[in-house]
């Protein structure tokens, strides 16, 4: 059964009765609701809006009839903004992948690829006149969560986001509207946003949440802020433990960036020996995945390991292993590895 045949959640954590949930879903947790989404049903570029994954921090929100978005802080004309006020910008469009910065990087993830369209943050941010004292946006959603980003990645790649795949944002996936960071993990992506604020420092850490952890030879720990979303691909067929008849072998898969399109992706059959490279079966853009094919030969019988890496156009390429210095659990990127046997 696929996902979408079981019905909604919206009201999860509002005591409404549902329907049994499914294993096969893959719902990782209720409240907060977490959906990862299985990248081997994927069909085309853009994931469906009942497929895309759902990473949530709090309990969903209720929505008001008549919603406001107000601005404040380091401003000179604090705002309280509607559907009226907002209806007077720009529309702006674009296709992005957007990934939990926890994404296990697996055929179940929590990464889907969209058409989002909304409004430039940039612009919402112009009408309320930032001053320089205000170097950092923290967003406010209305569930709880926070986080700040810079300004300058704010008003240079922030939009405010109202659809996805042309239709209006359903309530788990924020609405009615959302930030959006494309090429940023989606952390900063704050959902049913409702107060931003200019402020000259950013919120304060929560812990380790949503940190790079470094440990240097001594043992102290370094924390640094997450970069953009890094190179990765998935083998998304042969699925893992699939047997497979020996000779030519066709490999399927996905891969993204958060600093620029894919330029590249190897397969190999014996476990990163030998490469050959990957056909990209749809047209790189900056921010969007790529699907791709590769075919290898494979004669020996037994076990076998097929592996994939990608590199963007700025010439970061996946890495075999993990940085053992690094201690966290963020940014998951190493080459994608599915064990077949071949017979």
């Amino acid at each position: 059964m696929r996902r979408r045949e079981f019905v909604l959640l919206p009201a999860l954590a509002l005591g409404a009765s549902v329907r049994p949930l499914w294993a096969d879903h893959h719902i990782l947790s209720l409240d907060p609701l977490i959906v990862d989404f299985d990248l081997s049903t994927q069909q085309g570029r853009y994931t469906g809006i009942d497929d895309f994954y759902i990473r949530n921090h709090f309990t969903i929100p209720q929505i008001p009839e008549l919603p406001v978005l107000s601005i404040e802080g380091e401003v000179a004309k604090p705002l309280r903004l509607g559907w009226e006020d907002l209806g007077r910008l720009a529309k702006k469009q674009a296709g992005a992948v957007l990934e939990c910065a926890g994404d296990p990087a697996k055929v179940t993830s929590l990464v889907s690829d969209g058409l989002w369209e909304g409004w430039r943050l940039g612009d919402v941010l112009a009408l309320a006149e930032p001053k320089k004292e205000g170097a950092f946006v923290h967003l406010f959603g209305r569930d709880g969560y926070a986080r700040s980003v810079p300004i300058e990645r704010a008003m240079s790649d922030g939009m405010l986001i109202t659809k996805l795949n042309g239709r209006p944002l359903v309530r788990n996936h924020g609405a009615p509207w959302r930030a959006l960071f494309p090429g940023w993990y989606g952390a900063d992506s704050v959902k049913w946003l409702a107060r931003i604020l200019l402020a000259p420092s950013p919120l304060p850490p929560d812990g380790d949440t949503y940190l790079e952890v470094w440990q240097s030879p001594a043992g102290s720990l370094q924390r640094k802020p997450l970069q953009r979303v890094l190179v990765n691909s998935v083998i998304i067929n042969p699925a893992e433990g699939a047997v497979l008849r020996a000779g030519r072998i066709l490999i399927r898969g996905l891969a993204w960036s958060g600093n620029g399109t894919i330029r590249g992706v190897q397969a190999s059959g014996d476990g990163g020996k030998i490469w050959r490279p990957a056909r990209i079966e749809s047209v790189p853009s900056e921010y969007d995945w790529v699907l791709w094919q590769a075919e290898v030969d494979i004669t020996q019988r037994g076990p076998v390991e097929l592996v994939s890496k990608a590199t963007d156009a700025a010439g970061n390429t996946q890495p075999s292993s993990r940085d053992p210095r690094r201690v966290d659990y963020y940014g998951n990127n190493t080459w994608s590895r599915v064990r077949c046997v071949v017979v």
